[in-house]
């Protein structure tokens, strides 16, 4: 049986820490949402991939992919099926490459950030290619891994930024680790 909620936390901790994290994911969702207007079309910068990251490495890994699904659900309801789809693709390979990263070797935050970004983008490929029904997506995908470096550089800096603080902030408040 997968557990979601460590054992040694109540439920209403483990509910209201969670709560605050997808809060911070749909946040960041949104003004990621405004600042995307400046960029290319379909370049991201991933901050609500931060709180993901933070989860793998302060929570669990099935927390973490409920945060996944429910960033995706988000997208969905606020920009559509396609969207959902994306987000859903790339959060999911995203979330596979990053865990087994941070918990398999001992990768700088930037560097696992950086190959999480990429997979993210790649999983969005994937998808896009499905909806489309056509591998001419794949042309794309040079202009989308510069980005998705740049975004991964950009996302692991203010995760080694932050975490120590998150950190700090969970294992003050009895830790929900």
């Amino acid at each position: 049986m997968i557990r979601l909620k460590p054992e040694k936390v109540s439920a209403a901790r483990y509910v209201a820490v969670m709560g605050m994290l997808f809060a911070a994911t749909a946040a960041l969702n949104l003004i990621e949402s405004i600042l995307s207007a400046a960029l290319p079309a379909g370049m991201r910068v991933g901050l609500a991939n931060i709180v993901i990251m933070a989860a793998i490495l302060s929570i669990n890994l099935p927390s973490a992919a409920l945060l996944v699904i429910l960033k995706a659900t988000f997208v969905f309801l606020t920009r559509g099926f396609s969207a959902g789809l994306l987000s859903l693709c790339g959060g999911a390979l995203a979330f596979g490459v990053t865990a087994l990263l941070f918990r398999k070797t001992n990768s700088t935050y930037i560097l696992i950030s950086v190959l999480g970004s990429i997979a993210h983008t790649l999983g969005q490929l994937l998808a896009a290619r499905v909806i489309l029904g056509t591998g001419a997506i794949f042309a794309y995908a040079p202009i989308l891994a510069v980005s998705s470096i740049a975004a991964g550089v950009c996302t692991g800096i203010v995760l080694k930024a932050v975490f120590p603080q998150i950190e700090r902030v969970l294992k003050k408040n009895k830790n929900i680790t």
